[in-house]
């Protein structure tokens, strides 16, 4: 059948169907996409998705200036992907759920991110290929997720972390499991409105290792988390830290240098700090 016939014959079905429901993003009442839960197919259309990364440290989808300054080569993660770029509807998506508290956008978010991560899977497994391995061979898989975590100032005003919301989900749908391994000691303030020197400085002190966590790795292959693989063969430990969104990575850097002084302080060995943010900026 014809591309015209195909476009005909959906366009009948869907003039035919009973009414479909409101779309969460843009308000119509259309039929909703079947893999993105709650929006129409023109918003699908609409996501601005990463797929094809131009810079391979952090991700972003065109050039990064970022990357080519002197202090990114002290980066303490090995790479960050996103989902998306933080367009205007994005940036629209994420301040319904972030800060007005629409929960009906996690399970989508959440969604677009697991898409994402397939992706991460494939792209590093592709990187890590060698001469002696199989393509059969399973796709790369932290050996646990952990999330950045928000002030006390921060978690009463929103009720809830976004990031841990985001982890949790991407643990649930993936099998992988998750660990709070930071805490925030310093509540910084909305990053949005610092240059990003102020970022960097304002993010030295912020974080540490959760202290009800550190028992708990002493002995780490011990029932707590079991190494992947890969992980066991090499004796290195891989973390896949979540956040909502990357701007100047200064937050992501900061979390896995303190994932990998903690870590190493604990039991003698320095893991691999992985990021992954819905969106980049």
């Amino acid at each position: 059948m014809s591309s015209f016939r195909l476009s005909l014959a959906r366009f009948i079905r869907e003039l035919l169907a009973p009414p479909g429901d409101v779309c969460l993003t843009c308000g119509s009442r259309t039929r909703f996409d079947r893999e993105w839960p709650g929006i129409c197919r023109s918003c699908v259309e609409a996501i601005p998705w990463i797929l094809r990364p131009r810079c391979l440290h952090c991700g972003r989808a065109f050039g990064c200036p970022d990357c080519m300054r002197p202090d990114a080569r002290q980066r303490s993660f090995i790479l960050n992907r996103s989902a998306v770029r933080y367009n205007e509807m994005m940036r629209e998506w994420l301040a319904q759920y972030k800060y007005r508290g629409h929960e009906r956008y996690a399970a989508l978010i959440i969604q677009m991110l697991s898409h994402a991560f397939v992706r991460m899977q494939h792209e590093i497994s592709a990187l890590q290929q060698s001469p002696g391995r199989s393509r059969k061979d399973r796709l790369w898989q932290p050996d646990l997720v952990t999330y950045v975590p928000v002030s006390d100032e921060r978690l009463l005003e929103r009720g809830f972390n976004q990031a841990e919301t985001l982890a949790r989900g991407i643990g649930k749908i993936h099998r992988i499991p998750v660990v709070p391994l930071l805490v925030r000691t310093e509540h910084t303030g909305k990053q949005s409105f610092k240059t990003r020197q102020e970022r960097f400085d304002s993010m030295k002190h912020a974080f540490d290792i959760c202290p009800d966590v550190l028992a708990a790795f002493q002995d780490p292959w011990e029932g707590f988390i079991r190494p992947g693989r890969d992980s066991a063969s090499n004796g290195c430990f891989r973390i896949l830290l979540i956040d909502d969104i990357y701007t100047t990575g200064s937050t992501i850097n900061t979390c896995a240098d303190v994932i990998r002084s903690g870590m190493k302080r604990i039991h003698g060995s320095v893991p691999e700090v992985y990021s992954l943010t819905w969106a980049r900026s």
